[in-house]
């Protein structure tokens, strides 16, 4: 064998085992760098953990302060009885309001106003059912969506202003002019 070779073979063994050695080394530096990521990692989940428990605790002691603080029951106490007023008001104020409904349908004048009013009410749904609706269903070809609103359930127009007497047209007169008073002449 030449000096060459025997050169080359020496420094394959030194290269295979330097590699060897290396990843013999990049294996344990691995192996620690796990082994404290481990740690690390189990360390912080544990100290989230506490962490976790102590935000708990004093989310809950706050929360027990508070409603001590603030006491609910006597709040609510407090404010029952206005309420239950206010709710009384309205009962009484519905009542009140529906008689005076009632009342005025029974009045001849405005029981008149309100038959007039339905049936004109009813004559003009009519009316545009025939005229507009029909027609644009028609065109468009579409069916007429299902409702409830009956003609007499229509919403009712306010009733008219009452007339009022139409305005003369005589002109306005101009006020009198006046004569300024005539100083007498006084004798000495």
């Amino acid at each position: 064998m030449s000096i060459a070779s025997d050169i080359r073979s020496y420094a394959d063994k030194i290269a295979t085992s330097a590699a060897a050695t290396a990843h013999a080394q990049f294996n344990d530096v691995t192996g620690q760098a796990n082994d404290l990521v481990g740690k690390v990692s189990t360390t912080a989940k544990e100290n989230a953990t506490v962490l976790t428990e102590k935000v708990s605790s004093a989310a809950n002691d706050l929360r027990a302060s508070a409603e001590k603080a603030i006491n609910f029951d006597a709040i609510k106490a407090a404010v029952e009885p206005y309420i239950a007023q206010a709710k009384g008001y309205r009962a009484s104020a519905t009542d009140r309001a529906e008689a005076l409904v009632v009342s005025l349908k029974n009045d001849k004048r405005v029981g008149k106003l309100v038959d007039a009013a339905g049936s004109v009410s009813g004559v003009v749904v009519e009316t545009v059912q025939e005229r507009v609706v029909k027609p644009v269903q028609a065109l468009t070809n579409r069916k007429p969506v299902a409702t409830s609103v009956k003609p007499s359930a229509a919403a009712k127009p306010t009733p008219a202003p009452k007339a009022t007497k139409p305005a003369t047209t005589k002109p306005a007169s101009k006020p009198a002019a006046r004569k300024t008073p005539v100083k007498r002449a006084t004798k000495a």
